[in-house]
């Protein structure tokens, strides 16, 4: 499938998705934005399982070449196998929920992070010096220190019944290899010469699960995302397998999120000062001192009349 093809298959399938739930399920949405007691946005946390799938994972190869004279020389001749790792993955995030949802009911900020390694090997006959073939092996290998990914997400939810929801979800992610080692090792002048791959990638993410609402701005999702769409670069066959020499990979992840919403400050219910309320005030210090004035006058007035 090409590259216009998947995209359109993938925006096609989330906005049905979305605008299916928002037809069928516009108010049973278990995020309130409007609570009195809690703010519209939070901190998230993520543990979980994130694996890099060698889809396919073997593959025949025969490489040949002809020659001026129209002979024609095989290379080599043989089955690829790959191999992708998995790992522990963990990330914080930032989200926020919609006050007026019309078709997403909350968005995400997060990076996470964990390692990717893959390796292919190549086990067949090779061409030797003398255009003989003969058994031989080859091995590339891939490996990161710390692969990290920076997402923004858009996510829709609708309870299943009180407290329990499922959700769908549609992001674009940024990929870091950090510390990053490519090798070939093995006789590679009889293959195809590629290039190391590259170690920053942006594709578009899917996912879906299903979560509950542990108390009021407490909520525990268990969701599962892949990489739909490879936006750069662009993959060979338009989707969103990783490309490491001869193999492709496809990123997936099953991760355990802890979301919080921020409480509000408490309200003030001291009342202010005296001089900020007189009218509330019966006997405050103004007022007292008014009325020893009152008394003082009275007395003069009074002192006066007796003369």
């Amino acid at each position: 499938m090409g590259v216009t093809k998947r995209l359109t298959a993938v925006f096609v399938s989330a906005w049905a998705i979305a605008g299916l739930l928002n037809n069928t399920h516009a108010q049973s949405t278990p995020f309130d934005a409007e609570s009195p007691m809690l703010r519209n946005n939070g901190w998230t946390f993520a543990i979980g399982y994130h694996a890099l799938s060698a889809r396919p994972d073997s593959i025949p190869a025969v490489y040949q070449t002809i020659r001026t004279s129209g002979i024609v020389d095989t290379l080599h001749a043989g089955m690829w196998s790959h191999r992708g790792n998995k790992a522990l993955r963990l990330g914080i995030g930032y989200w926020g929920v919609v006050q007026r949802p019309l078709i997403w009911d909350r968005w995400f900020i997060e990076l996470q992070g964990t390692r990717n390694a893959s390796a292919s090997k190549f086990d067949g006959l090779v061409a030797n010096s003398d255009s003989i073939l003969q058994p031989n092996t080859l091995l590339d290998s891939a490996r990161s220190v710390v692969t990290t990914e920076l997402t923004f997400k858009l996510q829709r939810a609708f309870e299943i019944k009180t407290d329990f929801f499922f959700e769908a979800q549609l992001g674009i992610g940024w990929d870091r290899e950090w510390g990053s080692t490519f090798s070939r090792m093995g006789p590679d002048s009889m293959f195809v010469t590629r290039a190391a791959p590259s170690t920053d990638r942006v594709a578009l993410e899917l996912g879906a699960g299903l979560g509950v609402r542990t108390r009021s701005g407490r909520y525990l999702r268990l969701h599962a995302t892949y990489d739909g769409l490879q936006l750069a670069p662009f993959a060979e066959e338009g989707d969103g397998r990783v490309q490491r020499f001869e193999g492709r990979y496809q990123p997936w992840n099953l991760t355990l999120q802890w979301d919080l919403l921020r409480s509000k400050p408490p309200a003030d219910c001291a009342k202010p000062p005296s001089q900020d309320r007189p009218s509330e005030v019966l006997f405050g210090d103004q007022m007292k001192k008014d009325r020893q004035k009152q008394l003082k006058k009275q007395k003069r007035r009074a002192k006066k009349k007796r003369w």
